[in-house]
């Protein structure tokens, strides 16, 4: 470290810590009156660290700032002083100090290649320049200095590494929220948040329509086409999810076979993908019960009663306001279900029973496929343009809507006598589309009793949700829900009913000792050995706070300084001498306080994030319906008198007409 830049009297063993990104240099054994913390070394020797206190707290103050630098100290201070003798302990799964000195010394000379490709390259005059400009990049004296920097960072990244591999498990128990008996996660300290992670595929359908015309927007006669190709592969049964996804997938999911990876309550999805998940798992699909195993599920994903908004204000008798609330996912299921009594009445029905989660005929997508060119009825054009074109009524009708919807197996027909849409189960033996292997399976959705729904082939329910994008059709290759409150769990489609999440979300890769038969990488396609390793680090990266989309435990470096400092307090190793009027330390109670601060505030933020995207979904909701319901839609018949083209259904696109849109 540069001594020029030293602002307080530390030692060298505060020095790169409390500088943050400085360099880092080892610990000196010294005497001071001023010493905060004594180590009693492995040989019986003290190792003192010295620090000015009156200038600490005039430079810093008793802050936030000051316990995080004298927090960073400290962590340094006990990774350099435990590391050595925690590596030489039998058993230990750390590396020898010896490699990580042998690798630090590594890390210098390929900096020292680096200064000679900079001199040569810069045309620099002498070797010496372009070194001093590294050893300032890392703020470090010499090259002694540099070779402690490193060593510092390797040290820790072993130890974190090492601390990870003893405590998978119960960190796994954490990040998932459910443990191996499928009960959740005891989450009343208030140490961790978890994110409830899901296992996403999908089929992407790229859409041009305007995204925020709900009820007059137009799809082309390619998009038309693409759609209902796409829906037909997904019920042929010949066809794998996986391989629809491959070749039919408009993003770049589909080189990996659809896999969009770990979906959590912190990912960064739309609303209407990641919570239209959540919406059918937790609220639609009538798989699920208010029981005491799964309250905790519901309260994470922001569906307890407490999670609500204030729906009105008013004056009370004494003057003050009084406040509505509700819960703001019933509001949400409410806005979800309306779109569902739109599409199928109002053709001479005028109620539809609630089924729990919209539904949408498999022929809502034939017929769109194969009225993709019907733009002129004859010679005839309509006066409203494309938005009276039969695939773009049916559109409007049936997918442009926000919520998530399930695909039955039933036809829309229009009787000439009855202009009435009525809706029939397709026999798919019999009927004129004959896919007799097909993927429609009966109850699969437990609140649509007696009806049949489109799944993967592997029983997993395929999802329909229109976004920004265009329209998706995504399966849950794993769901919390699947194993909660049901014993027979594969009825409802999940044929790896028998394997843990843990499992599942494995950090082992396919050879290792440790592999699962079963896991979530397993349906992957790939013959590249490090696409199951990255995968495999993607959740190691997650469950080590290393991956800021979902991080569950902010404070995840804090569980590495709370098991060496204990280590030390069990051996009567380790001293703090600022001791207050009662026999505590400051510098070590407040670092405490910032850990358990940290842990609620990041518990917190995340309830509160999943609440916030469940609010901003219910006013993208509201919006939707607002205008769906203000700014008409031609009817579905409209579609059928389109295809009669008749001379009294020609008329019905006329001005005054029932089909007649401006």
């Amino acid at each position: 470290m540069k001594k020029s830049k030293l602002t307080l009297g530390l030692v060298t063993s505060f020095i790169g810590a409390l500088a943050l990104s400085a360099c880092n240099s080892t610990a000196a054994v010294t005497t001071s009156d001023k010493s905060i913390v004594d180590f009693i070394g492995y040989n019986s020797e003290e190792e003192k660290i010295e620090i000015d206190i009156d200038k600490f707290y005039s430079e810093y103050g008793d802050s936030s700032e000051s316990t995080t630098l004298f927090y960073n100290a400290v962590l340094e201070a006990l990774i350099r002083y435990e590391y050595e003798p925690l590596s030489s302990r039998a058993g230990s799964n750390l590396k020898p100090y010896a490699t990580l000195v042998k690798e630090a010394e590594d890390k210098v000379n390929a900096q020292k290649q680096v200064a000679t490709d900079n001199q040569k390259s810069n045309g620099t005059k002498t070797w010496d320049e372009e070194w001093e400009k590294i050893l300032d990049s890392y703020d470090c004296e010499d090259e002694k200095d540099l070779k402690e920097h490193f060593l510092y960072e390797l040290e820790k990244e072993a130890i974190t590494d090492g601390y990870f591999k003893d405590n998978e498990s119960s960190l796994k128990d954490q990040y998932i929220g459910i443990d191996k008996d499928w009960k959740p996660v005891d989450t009343s300290s208030g140490e961790f948040a978890p994110v409830f992670p899901y296992h996403i595929l999908h089929v992407l359908v790229k859409l041009n329509a305007d995204a925020t015309d709900y009820s007059r927007a137009s799809i082309t006669s390619a998009e038309a086409e693409k759609l209902w190709n796409v829906v037909r592969k997904l019920i042929d049964a010949t066809y794998s999810f996986e391989e629809v996804a491959y070749k039919e997938s408009e993003d770049s999911s589909n080189t990996a076979y659809g896999d969009v990876g770990i979906m959590s309550t912190q990912t960064s999805f739309y609303n209407e993908f990641k919570l239209g998940i959540y919406a059918y798992d937790a609220l639609l699909s009538g798989r699920n019960t208010q029981t005491a195993d799964t309250e905790a599920i519901y309260k994470a994903f922001g569906v307890d009663d407490q999670s609500t908004i204030v729906t009105e204000t008013k004056l009370g008798t004494d003057n003050k306001a009084v406040e509505t609330k509700e819960r703001v996912t019933d509001l949400v299921t409410e806005e979800m279900v309306k779109d569902v009594k739109t599409a199928i009445t109002g053709y001479g029905d005028t109620a539809t029973e609630f089924t729990g989660i919209p539904t949408v005929p498999y022929d809502v997508f034939r017929k769109i496929g194969e009225y993709k060119d019907a733009e002129k009825i004859g010679t005839f054009e309509p006066e409203a343009g494309s938005v009276a074109y039969p695939r773009n009524v049916l559109f409007n009708q049936f997918l442009n809507f926000r919520s998530p919807f399930v695909i039955t197996n039933e036809d829309i027909t229009m009787s000439e006598s009855q202009d009435k849409v009525t809706v029939t189960e397709h026999d798919f033996e019999t009927g004129d589309l004959k896919i007799k292997n097909n993927n429609f399976v009966q109850d699969a959705v437990p609140s649509l009793t007696g009806k049949s729904v489109l799944t993967d082939g592997e029983g997993s329910v395929i999802i329909g949700v229109r976004s920004t994008a265009g329209i998706h059709f995504m399966v849950m290759r794993k769901s919390i829900f699947y194993q909660t409150n049901f014993n027979t769990v594969s009825s409802f489609g999940d044929k790896k009913s028998d394997v843990t999440l843990q499992d599942y979300y494995t950090t082992e890769i396919p050879g290792a000792d440790n592999y699962p038969t079963e896991s979530y990488i397993n349906m992957t396609k790939s013959d590249d050995p490090s696409y199951y390793t990255n995968r495999a680090n993607t959740i190691k990266n997650k469950l080590k706070g290393q991956d800021t989309s979902d991080v569950f435990d902010a404070a995840y470096d804090y569980r590495i300084y709370q098991m060496l400092l204990k280590e030390l307090v069990d051996n009567n190793q380790i001293t703090f001498f600022d001791k207050d009027e009662d026999g505590h330390s400051v510098i070590a109670e407040n670092i405490e306080k910032k850990i358990q601060l940290l842990r609620e505030s990041k518990f917190l933020s995340n309830i509160e994030s999943i609440n916030g995207s469940w609010e901003d979904y219910l006013i993208q909701l509201r919006d939707q319906n607002d205008k769906r319901a203000y700014k008409g839609m031609l009817s579905t018949g409209c579609v059928f008198r389109w295809n009669r083209g008749n001379a009294a259904d020609k008329a019905a696109f006329e001005k005054g007409g029932e089909c007649y849109v401006k």
